[in-house]
């Protein structure tokens, strides 16, 4: 079969953190060590807006994308949906592709629509089925099936338009609970049990990397850097973020993680085929849960030593995984910058967040990897719903102690001045839904916030933000072409 990937645009990601799209390059290997053919088309490579997306996608083409395609030589399209922001620019592609004339599957997969495919199907047309969870197992089983002649409804793992329909989903409902009524055929509507092995899995196919390394995504710090997954899953439960949940949705262990050759194989690999020389590890959490993600990290340091391949690498972690004998032991075999998911300054905040963790943790970590003189990024939530005047000072005096001026700020936190984001199927919104404070749609849910005053502040800054982004974003779009 001749396959279509596609990921589109997002306008809240800086340029310079774009970058390619893993999950896509999964699917495509696997797909094509099952011997069919695939085209990955990046948007944001190539900057495609969604009418020239679907021009791309259909007779003609248009001019930037990475092959012109027309509707007849692909026989099956997959839309990756990475953030609810995207629904509405998911669907316009699929209404644009079915009026150009694209009579051929429409797959979807990805964190939102397998929390919000019965909204999604209840809502728009055009769309054939979606990929509940983890995709690998059941994209290689759909393509089977169509290659076949087969009824994709049989898939597990895949619910299709029409059984999303009639199932007697809504918010907040799991997945595998939900079952068909009876009658309407078909199996229940549920995510695969998780893939147990990942180094079953081929590495992701690399198409766009070089797109990427030409760019200012791709040169972070100087270095050409790549993405790996070296594990997949999270031990933690924090209440707005949606990687618990979405792994929840399947049956199975959620932390799992590749052995230490395997990955290394992959930055060989890399090394060699792309003279890449710095990694960026894309896992949920580097550091899994207790002696079992310690060990695997001591393997991993151990593997990178022995071979000696000169690469560097960053990732992300809990402030708790922070120990100063491991870091020492990762920062001698490459590792430079670490991600922190710090949130807040406040204990308040942290436990409205689940974090798990006490101000002192954080100041701890923090503490560890300066004297380790690792370059550190964190995360900072500066608004919930309830934050008041004083958690906001508390947190900009944290800031400002950390690293000075604001200017320094915008480089060591990721958004700072960031506002609490609800995803679908997240603790988060189930509470927030309960006390009949979420607003909004499911492709942007919203709150108010509970302060007059810290909802004034909150305004003004995204004001200032709404005239910045666009000029941010083009500043950095010429960076990258420089």
């Amino acid at each position: 079969m001749r396959i279509v990937l596609v990921s589109l645009m997002h306008a809240g990601i800086r340029p310079e953190d774009e970058e390619e799209h893993l999950g896509l390059g999964y699917l495509a290997a696997v797909a094509r060590r099952d011997g069919h053919s695939v085209e990955i088309i990046d948007a944001p490579a190539h900057r495609l807006t969604v009418p020239k997306l679907a021009a791309a996608l259909t007779v003609g083409g248009e001019p930037g994308a990475t092959r012109r395609l027309q509707p007849e030589r692909a026989d099956l399209i997959g839309i990756s949906v990475l953030f609810q922001e995207l629904i509405p620019d998911t669907m316009q592609l699929v209404s644009l592709l079915r009026r150009a004339g694209a009579r051929q599957p429409i797959v979807l997969g990805g964190h939102p629509p397998s929390f919000l495919y019965h909204e999604l199907a209840r809502d728009y047309e055009g769309f054939d089925c979606i990929a509940l969870g983890e995709a690998e197992g059941t994209f290689a089983d759909l393509l089977e099936t169509l290659d076949g002649g087969g009824d994709p409804a049989g898939v597990p793992g895949l619910v299709t338009w029409e059984a999303a329909r009639r199932s007697s989903g809504g918010p907040g409902r799991e997945p595998e609970l939900e079952q068909l009524e009876p009658g309407t055929g078909g199996s229940p509507i549920r995510a695969r049990p998780l893939n147990p092995d990942l180094d079953s899995l081929p590495f992701p196919a690399r198409d766009t990397l070089p797109t990427y390394l030409t760019g200012s995504s791709g040169r972070r710090g100087g270095y050409r850097t790549a993405s790996v997954l070296r594990s997949r899953g999270c031990y933690g439960n924090c209440s707005f973020c949606d990687t618990r949940a979405f792994y929840g949705l399947s049956p199975g262990q959620a932390w799992r993680v590749r052995s230490a050759p395997n990955v290394a194989d992959e930055i060989e690999q890399l090394r060699l085929d792309h003279q890449v020389d710095h990694i960026r590890f894309w896992d949920d959490n580097f550091m899994g849960p207790g002696d079992r993600g310690r060990q695997a990290a001591e393997e991993l340091a151990r593997e990178l030593e022995a071979r000696r391949l000169g690469v560097g690498f960053s990732f992300e972690c809990r402030v708790t995984d922070v120990e100063p004998d491991l870091f020492r032991r990762l920062k001698d075999v490459g590792l430079t910058r670490v991600f922190l998911g710090v949130e807040a300054m406040t204990q308040r905040q942290l436990d409205f967040h689940n974090k798990k963790v006490t101000v002192e943790d954080n100041r701890r970590a923090l503490s560890i990897l300066e004297a380790l003189g690792l370059d550190v990024t964190i995360g900072m939530i500066m608004f919930d719903p309830d934050t008041t005047v004083d958690e906001l000072n508390t947190n900009l005096a944290f800031l400002k102690e950390s690293f000075g001026s604001w200017g320094a700020v915008k480089t060591k936190v990721a958004q700072p001045w960031n506002r609490l984001t609800v995803y679908a199927g997240t603790p988060l919104e189930s509470s927030l839904r309960e006390q009949g404070r979420l607003k909004g749609s499911y492709t942007q849910y919203d709150y108010d916030f509970s302060d007059a005053t810290v909802a004034g502040l909150y305004a003004s800054g995204a004001a200032l933000r709404r005239v910045g982004l666009p000029l941010r974003n083009a500043l950095g779009r010429l960076k990258r072409r420089a």
